[in-house]
């Protein structure tokens, strides 16, 4: 991926005379120092270049002697067009002569452009040896490689550079996205948890698992998590989402269904080592599954062996401490976890009080195709709940890939679409295997 910011000469001079220093940001990590290509007023594409300063310390290095001046004597010099070296006019001091060296000819000339008070005067071809360098006391500037540095900050994915006076195209190289773990072809995405009641601090979604970086044991980000209602047509802010697996806590005694966003953030540079694709990772794409949370509320029968019946007046019911209204036999709505009190009325007493779970009425579904099997269900459950619910009644049934498998091998369809552990089960639709 490549994002390019040009300014055309003029207007940058204008955009940056108060303010110098240019800031980028990135929405996605960058893998290396930005490459800088730098344009000439003329149009020519050169080499990245900036101006450096012939310093005292490097001048008295040199003898007082008539050797001519080279180009090796200018650490990291570059040859460029004149044109180049004007551009480089607002780099240098406004008040007094200077020069900026930009070549040399094949006989030992020289070759720069000169100015006085920032302004052009000349450009030069001449021959000046060590000792008359030596003695100039005024600035001296060269043509020099690497003239623009970019300072970048992998945590606030942050770059700092002094605007030059020519054009500036920035070519960030962008770190891959995470990815998911694969097991055969199947990426290992979260998938909804099934059987789980509102209110309980159960997950209401399997971790997905986040492939690791190259041949370590490292993974190449975490997975994050939000939870919205089914109506939320877009993902929540990033500042929504947590490394935490979500529960049902939240989730209304009534139960509901919900949507659960994920996506894996990717991983930092390690501190110490320098960023490359194999151990820095952006972000992946934002996705979503609709996960159903199961009503905590359930109802009691209440079942009198005599006709002295709690409706009749002969005892009183509490959930918690608040009184209940027993009618029909039964007292619904009852939150799970719940204390139920029953109370005899003076002068009554229980003989015997026995509690049994309501007996779930089985249902079988046969499936055709070139593997026919049976299915045993309960009334209300999707394929991934009957296979785990009623594992004894259903041998050879499992879930992989998301999907309902018999034989452990084969998969169930509906229409040619492959049946997902969340779909509910209903029978008369003709499901199939092949």
């Amino acid at each position: 991926m490549k994002n390019s910011i040009k300014r055309e000469q003029s207007q940058a001079c204008l955009n940056f005379a108060e303010r110098k220093n240019f800031r980028l940001q990135a929405k996605h990590k960058i893998l290396m120092t930005l490459a800088l290509l730098l344009m000439a007023v003329g149009g020519a594409w050169a080499q990245n270049v900036g101006i450096a300063e012939i310093t005292s310390d490097l001048k008295n290095t040199w003898t007082n002697d008539a050797a001519v001046l080279t180009a090796t004597d200018l650490p990291g010099f570059v040859e460029v067009e004149s044109d180049v070296a004007k551009a480089f006019s607002g780099e240098l001091p406004q008040t007094g002569f200077t020069m900026i060296i930009y070549a040399f000819s094949g006989d030992g000339r020289t070759r720069y452009v000169s100015y006085n008070n920032g302004a052009f005067v000349e450009d030069y071809a001449e021959e000046y040896t060590h000792g008359i360098l030596k003695g100039f006391d005024f600035p001296i500037y060269y043509i020099s490689e690497s003239g623009i540095e970019v300072t970048w900050n992998p945590a606030t994915k942050t770059g700092y550079f002094t605007m030059p006076t020519y054009d500036v195209e920035l070519t960030p190289v962008y770190a891959p996205a995470a990815d998911w773990a694969l097991v055969e072809t199947v990426k290992q995405l979260p998938t909804a948890a099934e059987g789980i009641f509102a209110g309980t601090t159960d997950p209401i979604v399997k971790a997905g698992t986040v492939a690791l970086m190259g041949d370590n044991e490292t993974p190449q980000g975490v997975v994050m998590y939000a939870v919205t209602s089914t109506n939320q047509a877009t993902a929540p802010e990033l500042s929504a989402f947590s490394d935490a697996l979500p529960t049902a806590k939240d989730i209304a005694d009534e139960g509901a269904e919900v949507l659960v966003w994920y996506y894996i953030k990717g991983a930092d540079t390690p501190q110490g080592q320098e960023a490359t694709a194999k151990n820095t990772f952006n972000d992946s794409e934002i996705a979503s599954i609709k996960v159903t949370v199961l009503s905590n509320k359930f109802d009691i029968e209440f079942k009198a062996a005599n006709a002295n019946t709690i409706e009749a007046g002969k005892a009183t019911v509490k959930v918690g401490e608040t009184a209940a209204e027993v009618k029909e036999g039964k007292l619904t709505g009852v939150k799970m976890g719940s204390k139920v009190t029953i109370t005899a009325k003076d002068g009554y007493k229980f003989r015997k009080a026995e509690a049994k779970k309501g007996i779930v009425k089985l249902l079988t579904l046969n499936v055709g195709g070139d593997y026919p099997g049976t299915l045993t269900y309960a009334e209300g459950e999707t394929w991934g709940q009957a296979i785990e619910n009623h594992p004894t009644e259903n041998t050879g049934w499992t879930i992989g890939g998301g999907g309902a498998i018999i034989l452990n091998y084969y998969y169930v369809y509906l229409e040619d679409n492959r049946v997902r552990q969340g779909d509910a089960i209903t029978p008369g639709l003709g499901y199939y295997t092949e």
